[in-house]
């Protein structure tokens, strides 16, 4: 009786996670939409930004990766016990890049609690390199997206996992997202725009996949 009760309230919390990821997100960027720096922007221009909007910069910081982190790991986690469960190589890879990519955030996290209130106008080199680190490890988080996203898709052969659509949009997400990681950890303008279609792709995407982890419970 109680593995039978844990198994359910393990897919709704995956599940609810999944979902969480894409409504932090959605928040992070509504907080701060317009008022943050951006690749590409001068040392000096970036620091001005923190400094003059610091606040919604924290509460950005905070939604996009603080509370979405959280939810990246627990959908990892998720695909590691349903890996388990089926003795899935690919889900298994999948779990760990999940978790790997909550990770990553996390650091950008901590990167920005300090970049942020410590803006300094008067001396901008520091925010605008820490700024620049946080931006790097965005692409390579990137990078560890693909790779959650491609083999997720691998480990859905046969429909074990995925629905055909939700398949589709993770190999659409796997190239988008290497292209703007690439971008990302260039700190390249041209290619970084690709997040302008892969951000909305990941939302989905792993809200659909939490979904489907809570189905397989």
């Amino acid at each position: 009786m109680t593995t039978i009760a844990k198994e359910p309230a393990a897919g709704i919390t995956t599940c609810a996670a999944g979902y969480t990821h894409a409504a932090a997100w959605i928040l992070g960027l509504a907080a701060a939409w317009g008022a943050t720096p951006e690749v590409g922007d001068t040392h000096a221009g970036i620091t001005a930004a923190y400094a003059d909007r610091s606040v919604q910069a924290v509460a950005q910081a905070l939604l996009v990766h603080g509370v979405a982190a959280v939810g990246l790991v627990v959908v990892g986690s998720g695909l590691l016990d349903w890996a388990r469960r089926t003795s899935n190589t690919a889900a298994r890879l999948a779990g760990w890049a999940g978790r790997v990519a909550g990770a990553l955030a996390f650091v950008q996290l901590v990167v920005e609690l300090i970049a942020v209130p410590g803006a300094d106008p008067a001396s901008p080199g520091r925010t605008g390199a820490l700024f620049e680190a946080s931006q790097r490890a965005d692409g390579v988080k990137m990078f560890v997206l693909a790779v959650l996203a491609a083999a997720a898709c691998v480990a859905s052969r046969h429909g074990t996992l995925l629905r055909r659509w939700e398949v589709v949009i993770g190999w659409v997400l796997a190239a988008t997202i290497t292209a703007s990681g690439i971008g990302y950890l260039l700190l390249s303008t041209a290619l970084t725009p690709a997040a302008f279609i892969s951000l909305p792709l990941l939302l989905i995407w792993i809200a659909a996949l939490g979904a489907a982890l809570g189905r397989r419970h």
